[in-house]
């Protein structure tokens, strides 16, 4: 798709590629109407990158595009549940709902992955979740006491789904429960991916490192898990030069 839509600012023959060419198509990208186009264009950028890297294997062509660096980025807006409101949220919880939000809330898991979680995911001692997520990297995520126990309440099968998951195995499922969830609680609609932030930010609040977060959470890289979540922690930085006081 990208492809498609960068080939009328191309010349015909890949040899010819410029830096220009494919800065004249950024351009265009940042002056669309977008709620983050500095996002979008670094999307786009990353395909034409990638298919200028195989044409210059392929064909023996410079390659332009290497020289291009990634553009700057706002900060995304996404929806996070704060501690009260994750609270609230549980409360009011009925049944295997209460085991869907805990899980979610003490995993950080993504809506995809909580639907494709089987008993074959979970360690023999319960002590961690294996999970091969979002572009198919696979990572570790350390279970709490809180997630053991909302585990132990379900008879193990290596074969089949918790009961708790298959109830929510719809595409759609947990983004429905949520929305119920909400307007029970009486919040703001939110989605699963808000319960995701709440994990993240929860954890760096507490002092976990973030280059652990990012590993847990299965981000390509650090700066993926900095760029999301840092704005979110202006609070906790004051005060954090105090240590210097008095040296």
């Amino acid at each position: 798709m990208v492809i498609d839509r960068f080939k009328p600012y191309a010349p015909l023959d890949m040899a010819d590629l410029t830096v220009e060419h494919i800065e004249r198509y950024l351009t265009k990208l940042l002056t669309a109407n977008s709620r983050n186009p500095g996002r979008m264009a670094n999307a786009h950028l990353t395909a034409i990158k990638s298919f200028c890297r195989w044409s210059a294997e392929r064909y023996e062509v410079p390659n332009p595009a290497a020289k291009i660096k990634m553009l700057p980025e706002k900060p995304p807006r996404q929806r996070v549940l704060t501690p009260t409101e994750y609270a609230s949220v549980l409360r009011i919880c009925r049944g295997l709902e209460s085991d869907a939000i805990t899980l979610l809330g003490h995993t950080g898991l993504r809506a995809s992955e909580f639907r494709s979680l089987t008993w074959a995911n979970v360690a023999d001692d319960l002590r961690s979740l294996s999970i091969t997520g979002k572009g198919r990297k696979h990572r570790l995520i350390p279970l709490n006491q809180t997630s053991q126990t909302c585990l132990r309440k379900y008879e193990r099968s290596h074969s089949t789904t918790m009961d708790f998951v298959k109830s929510y195995h719809a595409r759609d499922a947990l983004y429905k429960l949520c929305k119920r969830l909400a307007k029970r609680a009486e919040i703001n609609r939110f989605g699963p991916h808000a319960i995701r932030h709440y994990f993240a930010t929860e954890l760096l609040r507490r002092g976990v490192p973030i280059a652990k977060v990012s590993k847990i959470l299965g981000h390509a890289s650090i700066r993926t898990t900095e760029q999301i979540y840092i704005h979110w922690l202006p609070d906790d930085l004051a005060g954090a030069t105090d240590v210097l006081d008095w040296i």
